[in-house]
């Protein structure tokens, strides 16, 4: 019997773990091997004694497609179905969402007839981009930027205003460096099949027919828009180790960083730790693909060149609550275009998006978070190049919700969390990137694999489903 070495304790990583137990029998001991004193990497909740919930990191997921229908089957398997709490169409979380531009909050459309007026901050109805989208020509290049793609099939304004704060608030990023076939895949593939997004839309890319039972059916039937659990994300990463840690061959270490990876001859790999050498016939590596270089040997220059080169980014997050609902409207929250103001990512309605994560009892508050920095995390620093005190950054936040908002009171609490190299950057070019990173891997005959988001998908649906693939491709191994 074999053993297997899971590097890196975020979902990833937990997911990975969880399907080697599942899928490869063949696997005695699977042992995961995190650098930190905890697992879950960037999910991360902090639960307060009366009952306020902040969340430092991801804060919900979205039931669609096949990886949003894969985490929900785990949930239910790992026993967390009654602490699903779903957001459903009428709620006010999924159907308002905003921008905050030229110093005033603008909804976006709502429904089918508000794509025909003129909304702020456009200057035309909506409805005049889409209906001439159909006639622009598909583009010749495997890869373009966010922002190219879209101000060619919807014009300028569009990617200006929309694009610009979306992928601010998804990735963190700059769409005008950031790619449209590693970020959105489905317009992508649309433009490529259909020639045109409304035709893919209508033609293609629907979701098949499920046999669905237990959350999934619900989620389905009900049309949620997303979803989260009772005690916030965390719940889901815990339960994953829990699980993992609860069979013989499962075990994870704690502070246990991967200090190098040395091929054997048996064609096994050596993983050392500062206080250990285990002896692998397979590694699935889960971290940073700039952690996995430093770990591998001299002699692997080029795949070592090659995994150091994808760029992240730091956000900082910082948790606001105030007393009593000092929120001016209910939604989701609201984005912010780069020229607006460029380190202030966006605002997330806490209170109105979960209340169920709202402390208890009297009195009544509210909780926001205000994401920072970014492509923009420069516009934080201090001149001496430092990030300024944690107060100092609750004071940007706070007034940010001052002056976006209308929340003229003090935060009655607050929780600052610096989020480093958090979300990698899929620069125009990266999926050739990741199928060259891959193939020298292969070459290489060593049996190492990669995952986590670093490569195909940073949100948590994407991670939890692209190691599922990658344990069930090595059934046949």
């Amino acid at each position: 019997m074999a053993t297997a070495v899971v590097i890196g304790g975020g979902v990833s990583g937990l997911a990975s773990a969880l399907y080697i137990q599942r899928s490869l029998p063949q696997f005695s001991k699977v042992i995961l091997l995190e650098g930190s004193s905890r697992v879950g990497g960037w999910v991360n909740t902090t639960s307060y004694p009366d009952g306020a919930i902040f969340e430092h990191g991801p804060r919900s997921l979205r039931p669609v497609g096949e990886a949003g229908r894969n985490t929900l089957l785990l949930a239910e398997e790992l026993g967390l179905t009654r602490h699903v709490l779903p957001i459903f169409p009428s709620d006010p979380a999924a159907k308002n969402r905003y921008l905050f531009v030229d110093g005033k909050l603008c909804a976006l459309p709502t429904n089918a007839w508000s794509m025909f007026k003129k909304l702020p901050p456009f200057t035309k109805p909506l409805i005049t981009s889409l209906w001439k989208e159909p006639f622009h020509r598909r583009s010749n290049e495997q890869d373009e930027s966010i922002y190219s793609f879209v101000r060619r099939r919807l014009g300028p304004e569009f990617a200006d205003i929309a694009i610009d704060a979306l992928c601010r608030g998804i990735f963190a990023g700059d769409c005008r460096k950031l790619s449209v076939q590693a970020c959105f895949p489905p317009l992508y593939e649309m433009e490529k099949k259909y020639g045109s997004l409304i035709a893919g839309a209508v033609f293609g890319f629907k979701d098949p027919k499920v046999e669905a039972t237990g959350l999934v059916r619900r989620a389905i039937e009900d049309k949620w828009a997303s979803w989260s659990l009772s005690k916030g994300l965390q719940q889901l990463t815990d339960a994953m180790a829990a699980s993992i840690q609860n069979t013989k061959e499962g075990e994870i270490r704690l502070d246990t960083k991967v200090t190098s990876l040395k091929p054997n001859q048996n064609g096994k790999i050596i993983v050392s730790t500062p206080s250990d050498s285990i002896e692998a016939s397979l590694v699935i590596s889960a971290v940073y693909s700039k952690d996995l270089a430093a770990a591998l040997p001299k002699s692997m220059t080029d795949l070592k060149e090659d995994l150091s080169a994808l760029p992240s980014v730091n956000v900082v997050v910082v948790n606001l609550e105030y007393k009593e609902n000092v929120l001016p409207v209910k939604g989701f929250g609201h984005l912010l275009p780069s020229f607006e103001s460029g380190p202030i990512l966006g605002v997330v309605y806490d209170s109105c998006t979960y209340p169920e994560h709202n402390r208890k009892g009297c009195p009544e508050s509210t909780r926001i978070t205000v994401m920072l920095g970014g492509s923009w995390y420069d516009k934080l620093l201090s001149p001496d190049g430092t990030l300024p005190s944690g107060s100092d950054i609750v004071w940007m936040a706070s007034q940010a919700a001052a002056q976006q908002l209308g929340i003229k009171s003090h935060p009655i609490r607050s929780h600052v969390t610096l989020q480093k190299e958090c979300l990698p950057q899929y620069k125009v070019g990266h999926v050739s990137w990741v199928e060259k990173v891959e193939q020298k891997i292969k070459e290489s005959n060593l049996p190492l694999h990669l995952v986590g988001s670093s490569y195909r998908g940073p949100a948590i649906n994407d991670c939890i489903y692209n190691a599922k693939k990658v344990v069930e491709s090595l059934k046949t191994h």
